[in-house]
C-alpha cells in the first residue's frame, strides 16, 4: 500500500450533495459574510465582506478608491459558507456574476436594507452581483 492508498483509505466517506437554487438561495440569505474573489494585476484576490441580499442580487460597500472596487465592471465570485469543524460537514454557496454599481435610484430604494459595513472608513461604493448564477454543495457525513 502506497501513502496515496493510505490517506484514500483513511476518508470517512462524508457525501457531498449539490444543492438546487432555492436552498442554495435560502442559505445564502441566511449569513451576513462571505468571500468576494476576482482578479486583480492578473493574481486571484479574494476579500471578506460584509453583505445584504436586495432582491435579486447581492449588495456590499467598499471604499471608492479600494480593493473591492477594482471588481467593478469585472467577473467575480462571491462565496458564503458554514463549516463545522467537529462534525467535518457544512454548505457552500457560489454566486457568479460581474460586479455592477448600483445606480441613484437603486441607492434610493435600497436605503432602508443597505448593507452596514463592519470595517472602518467611509465605504461609499455600492457593489451588486446578479443571483443568475448560483450554485451550493453541502458535505453531509456519514
Amino acid at each position: 500500500m502506497t501513502a496515496h492508498d493510505y490517506w484514500l483509505a483513511m476518508s470517512r466517506g462524508a457525501k457531498i450533495v449539490e444543492l438546487d437554487s432555492a436552498e442554495s438561495l435560502r442559505l445564502l440569505a441566511a449569513k451576513k459574510v462571505g468571500r468576494l474573489a476576482f482578479v486583480h494585476d492578473g493574481m486571484p484576490t479574494v476579500m471578506p465582506m460584509n453583505f445584504t441580499l436586495a432582491g435579486d442580487r447581492i449588495v456590499f460597500r467598499t471604499l471608492a478608491h479600494g480593493s473591492g472596487a477594482r471588481a467593478v465592471d469585472n467577473p467575480v465570485a462571491f462565496e458564503v459558507d458554514d463549516i463545522d469543524d467537529f462534525l467535518e460537514a457544512g454548505w457552500s454557496v457560489v454566486v457568479n456574476g460581474v460586479a455592477e454599481l448600483l445606480t441613484e435610484e437603486e441607492l434610493n430604494q435600497l436605503r432602508e436594507h443597505a448593507p452596514d459595513p463592519w470595517a472602518e472608513g467611509p465605504r461609499t461604493l455600492f457593489v451588486a452581483i446578479p443571483l443568475d448564477q448560483i450554485s451550493g454543495r453541502q458535505l453531509v457525513p456519514r
